[in-house]
């Protein structure tokens, strides 16, 4: 048996950028982020209750 001829590896051609990428001309930069006006006024620090399990049935209407 005669082996098969061996193959030159092509040349590396130019590496692909994934689709839809899209060159920059500079790096972006984020605007500082802006403070909630309201974020600590949804905070609860007093006790806490126990709430009984709730059930399907609990959650369904009586009519």
């Amino acid at each position: 048996m005669t082996e098969p001829p061996q193959q030159v590896p092509p040349p590396p051609g130019p590496r692909r950028r994934p689709y839809g990428s899209v060159r920059l001309p500079a790096p972006l930069t984020a605007p500082p982020a802006q403070p909630r006006p309201a974020a600590d006024a949804r905070r609860w620090y007093g006790r806490r209750i126990a709430l009984p399990p709730l059930s399907l049935g609990a959650l369904r209407r009586h009519d």
